[in-house]
């Protein structure tokens, strides 16, 4: 199926990230760019509203732990996002 040009307007971080996922994967950032709006449209496509409570309340709870973790951890705080940021990493190369 032949693509259709559409012009879009971007954030210049937004374009910055894209760019740099492109190189980071070898791809043009046009095919970068229509990967991650295929992804969102079927998943959006698909997203139940039961999903959809689901995805929300983790995030609920992710916000919740953050708070805690803050208050009661100021210490640690900043090291477990590193250790986070550390492993996300790992997992995502």
């Amino acid at each position: 199926m032949p693509l259709k040009y559409v012009p879009i307007r971007l954030k210049p971080e937004l374009l910055e990230a894209l760019n740099g996922i492109a190189k980071k994967r070898g791809k043009p950032c046009s095919q970068i760019m229509r990967e991650g709006l295929q992804f969102y449209a079927e998943r959006n496509a698909i997203l139940s509203q039961a999903e959809y409570s689901r995805i929300m309340n983790d995030e609920f709870v992710f916000m919740a732990l953050e708070l805690i973790i803050r208050k009661d951890h100021k210490d640690d705080h900043q090291g477990m996002l590193d250790e986070a940021a550390r492993r996300a990493s790992a997992l995502c190369g």
